[in-house]
């Protein structure tokens, strides 16, 4: 009897200590208490988004504050933001924050603290600051030096959205948080390089930068974080190669590189990361050809290498691919039949290439999600059936520069979703058939051009003046005759 009793001392023990509660009755400490209720008064709160700090009524009752149970102190303060409000909550000094000494987390969206220069000399005087997030807080100064900084227990630093530090390059302390696991700095504006090494960033899992101009190679550390998933420095001034070896950067999950001036091949560790789930390497100059060893991802969902200078034949892949962009590109040779088989592929774009050869039914398949089919200018001629019933409804299909004619797709009837359509240059003779100048009440964009239309366009009505997108409509290079039709839609410009 006397263990059981023991035994549940040491469970209620273990639950009053390592339990968080958003509403603690009564049990905020005095100083803390003031410290709140003064900083209410003299915000700047022009929606009133601290509405529930109500002087008189406990603190830890507050909508964003959080008390331990144990100890009574504010251990969580969170201000949530409104992101399209221009009107923001503002607070000109953080020195209160210091008689929050038990603060683990600490966040702010959307509040104005461009007058608080101070901000991350008073944040260094929390010793036990686990999560800090200031997202879009018009912080425009990060101390590059700290002669001693307190931030051994933070696990997730977020400061991103801040786009004012374009004089600051990011600190060399921000490397060497031992503890650190998430790290977000994106779209903050910092310039120079990020460092070479040594870091000491060993259980990091998230890193974010995208949107800065670093202007520098992909440093060899950030391939040797074993815990690294998510690395994202898209439009950031990465240049030169990706690194060749990989070193321990095997459980990636999702890498965005996209918009830099990488110039290297694909390195064949990438295909080896089991996990990967997005790879995103667009708008770069990456040459040579994309490995057979893509076919080794099988948990790829997103893969864009579009705008490169990628050449070669269009690799297989396989598994649950819902995104494949590689448009833009050198490919040549034909499209694998394989593609077909992509039950999950949602998006396909394969847009100015040099591909050739013939598309069949049997490509399409399984491909029962295809919403957006990307193909135009490349050399392929399209051979269905006159009653081929395709397996998807798409919404935006181009296929400009096929080889389809003479007849028209009659196929393009089943598209009930139908909104942009481009079979432009496709050899197509004849008229255009009623059924599908009446597709107009759905339509956005149709180019009829460079074809051998003939007949009259008839009187046009679309139905969605609320889309607030114009309609376009272009037929020129045809043998169109009569008078130009009526449009029956203030927003619809016709184009030939």
């Amino acid at each position: 009897m006397k263990v059981l009793a023991i035994t549940l001392w040491v469970l209620l023990f273990f639950i009053l200590t390592n339990t968080k509660f958003v509403v603690c009755v009564g049990i905020c400490r005095d100083n803390e208490q003031r410290v709140l209720e003064i900083l209410k008064k003299e915000v700047y709160d022009p929606l009133n988004r601290l509405s529930s700090w109500v002087v008189g009524i406990d603190c830890c009752q507050w909508e964003g504050i959080v008390c331990s149970n144990l100890t009574h102190h504010v251990i969580e303060l969170s201000i949530p933001g409104v992101w399209f409000e221009s009107r923001y909550l503002r607070i000109n000094n953080l020195e209160w924050l210091t008689s929050l000494s038990s603060l683990e987390n600490l966040e702010m969206e959307s509040v104005d603290l461009s007058k608080a220069n101070e901000w991350l000399q008073v944040i260094n005087m929390l010793p036990s600051l686990v999560d800090l997030r200031l997202y879009n807080c018009s912080l425009h100064h990060i101390t590059p030096l700290l002669d001693h900084h307190n931030f051994s227990s933070l696990k997730s630093l977020d400061l991103s959205w801040n786009g004012n530090f374009s004089r600051s390059s990011i600190p060399k302390w921000v490397f060497n948080l031992p503890n650190l696991v998430s790290f977000d700095l994106s779209y903050c504006s910092f310039t120079g390089p990020l460092p070479d090494g040594p870091v000491n960033l060993t259980p990091l899992t998230t890193f974010k930068a995208s949107r800065n101009s670093f202007n520098c190679r992909l440093p060899k550390w950030l391939c040797d974080l074993n815990n690294l998933e998510l690395l994202e420095l898209s439009a950031s001034g990465i240049e030169g190669a990706i690194q060749s070896k990989s070193g321990n950067i095997t459980n990636l999950k999702y890498l965005y590189l996209s918009y830099n001036n990488l110039n290297s091949t694909i390195p064949n560790w990438l295909y080896g990361c089991k996990d990967l789930e997005s790879l995103f390497l667009g708008e770069n100059r990456l040459e040579g050809t994309v490995s057979s060893l893509i076919s080794n991802l099988s948990s790829i969902i997103n893969i864009d290498l579009s705008s490169n200078m990628l050449s070669g034949k269009l690799p297989n892949v396989i598994g649950k691919v819902r995104e494949i962009r590689i448009d833009n590109n050198k490919l040549t040779g034909a499209v694998p039949e394989s593609v077909g088989q992509l039950s999950m592929l949602e998006v396909f774009s394969i847009s100015n290439n040099r591909l050739e050869g013939i598309v069949t039914e049997s490509h399409f398949s399984k491909l029962t999600h295809l919403r957006y089919f990307y193909a135009s200018i490349n050399n392929l001629t399209l051979k269905v059936s006159r009653n081929w019933i395709p397996p998807f409804q798409a919404t935006e299909i181009q296929i400009g520069g096929w080889n389809i004619g003479p007849s028209f797709p009659m196929w393009l009837r089943t598209q009930k979703r139908i909104m942009n359509v481009d079979i432009s240059d496709c050899g197509i003779q004849g008229e255009v058939p009623t059924w599908f100048w009446n597709l107009f009440s759905q339509i956005r964009l149709l180019n009829l051009s460079h074809n051998h239309f003939v007949g009259e366009v008839p009187f046009i009505s679309t139905d969605h003046e609320q889309s607030g997108f114009p309609s376009l409509i272009y037929l020129s290079s045809n043998n169109f005759s009569g008078p130009i039709p009526l449009i029956y839609q203030k927003k619809f410009l016709i184009v030939g």
